[in-house]
């Protein structure tokens, strides 16, 4: 069973907004006790926070979770550049305005996709039931907002090859 277009698209969008919150508050939130961590350099701190959130924003399926699950993905990839930062080899990245900016524009093809799949934790029967249409169509849809979150993501990784 589908739900009616218009009832989808506002559900949608209101989880997409509080996904949305998430990120924000997250990349705050890293980068506030990054900056403590890293003796008060708040454009680094900037820096390393960007690269958290763009981590997340590699792997979105860690958005399903609270807690341990997802503070400990934060914290893995928060250690890798705090350690850069205290060795002096701290990639500059993209800013946070633009890797907000590229998130909060994302298409309503991927939103859809993001928020079954990332945020509700859908399976491709239920993603397809959802979208109505076929499971190998909603695979490939899955696949597509994925590769469009690595794309999404890749101006604020500094090397997507060593990302823990």
């Amino acid at each position: 069973m589908t739900v009616p277009v218009g009832m989808a698209d506002a559900s949608v969008q209101e989880e997409f907004d509080h996904w949305l919150e998430r990120v924000g508050a997250t990349y705050q939130a890293v980068r506030y006790t990054c900056q403590y961590r890293l003796g008060g350099d708040a454009e680094a701190a900037g820096h390393v926070a960007v690269q958290v959130i763009a981590g997340l924003l590699s792997r979105p399926s860690v958005f399903r979770y609270f807690g341990l699950p997802y503070s400990g993905r934060i914290a893995r990839l928060a250690e890798t550049r705090l350690a850069e930062a205290g060795a002096g080899q701290l990639a500059r990245v993209c800013d946070w305005p633009r890797l907000w900016e590229r998130v909060a524009s994302m298409p309503e093809e991927h939103r859809e996709v993001l928020v079954a799949t990332c945020v509700r934790g859908a399976d491709t029967a239920t993603l397809a039931s959802t979208l109505g249409c076929s499971q190998d169509a909603a695979a490939a849809r899955h696949a597509a907002t994925l590769r469009f979150m690595l794309e999404l993501a890749a101006p604020g990784v500094a090397d997507p090859t060593t990302e823990p």
